[in-house]
């Protein structure tokens, strides 16, 4: 009998260069489909787009609509397979999305201090990542040969650009993109700046962060054929309270955003009004908890609101 495969990511095993990955120099689409754990008939059903995802709509945290693609069944457990390959690959130490022991509050301390910042991302990151640019990933940077970076890239996109909804996604649109990432990093370094990516978030800090070198970093990102979002494309002066991926930054401090607060007041307001009745309390307090514990890793301070609400015990 078949197991049943594991759609889970594995993150603690070791990471190695790109060169010692199985996929990498890989130019045989049999050791492909063998990589794979696939059959040339299911190879054929994996490059097309009928029937592999589930399309729908999502409601995002700022009420807007995005459309979601997300990879069903067998081309699940393809995606699940690809994504755990790339993930054990050795990435640049600014990359914060991904990794072990990085998350967006590591991204957002690398910035910490009394310094000019710039911040901006990439309109519509996945969707604007074509299936070319993934082809030239496999086919330049993995050194395959064209057709199995061809077939690759058919089974690793949808409608002709990465998936919103894969797991596959994120570590993919990093190396596919990586060419207009190490183009930012030079700039950076040339300018004695420092730069941090998360997901589609890329923070400059530094002395010589102004207008010019935001207009370097614009042409940069629209000659890799992306848009820096206008709206999230900011410079903080050295003295500004900066926001780097929802982490508020005060000099050296650390703390929680304003909507952040009043998402934790309310919280707060719903646990009082049940907290002696065990029942909704018990589908509350896990939520609260949850809440405190995740931004206690910003501001310290909610530890103590967390341990108010672990000790209260029940009136009877």
């Amino acid at each position: 009998m078949k197991k049943k495969s594991r759609l889970k990511l594995n993150s603690k095993r070791k990471t190695y260069e790109i060169c010692d990955s199985p996929l990498y120099k890989l130019r045989s689409k049999k050791k492909l489909l063998s990589l794979l754990h696939i059959s040339k008939e299911e190879a054929v059903i994996a490059v097309q787009d009928t029937d592999n995802y589930v399309v729908f709509e999502q409601i995002g945290k700022n009420g807007k609509s995005r459309t979601i693609q997300h990879p069903k069944d067998r081309h699940k457990e393809i995606h699940c397979r690809l994504a755990n390959l790339l993930i054990r690959i050795k990435v640049p130490h600014y990359l914060h999305s991904g990794r072990k022991l990085h998350s967006h509050i590591t991204n957002a301390n690398q910035h910490l201090g009394e310094k000019r910042v710039l911040t901006t991302d990439i309109s519509s990151f996945f969707q604007s990542t074509g299936r070319d640019k993934v082809f030239c990933f496999f086919l330049n940077i993995m050194k395959c040969s064209s057709d199995v970076a061809d077939t690759l890239s058919h089974i690793c996109t949808y409608n002709g650009h990465i998936p919103t909804g894969s797991q596959l996604s994120m570590p993919l649109a990093f190396w596919s993109n990586f060419r207009m990432f190490d183009q930012l990093e030079k700039l950076s370094i040339k300018h004695s700046a420092d730069m941090s990516v998360y997901v589609d978030d890329i923070t400059f800090s530094g002395n010589s962060i102004n207008r010019l070198f935001l207009s370097t970093v614009r042409k940069i990102i629209t000659s890799n054929c992306h848009t820096a979002h206008p709206e999230k494309t900011k410079i903080f002066r050295k003295k500004d309270i900066k926001v780097i991926t929802g982490v508020v930054i005060n000099g050296n401090n650390t703390l929680i955003t304003n909507k952040q607060n009043k998402l934790i007041f309310q919280s707060f307001v719903d646990w009082r009004a049940c907290r002696d009745e065990p029942l909704i309390a018990g589908l509350i307090t896990p939520k609260l908890l949850g809440r405190l514990n995740a931004l206690s890793m910003i501001d310290p301070k909610l530890k103590d609101k967390a341990k108010s609400v672990t000790s209260y015990k029940v009136k009877i």
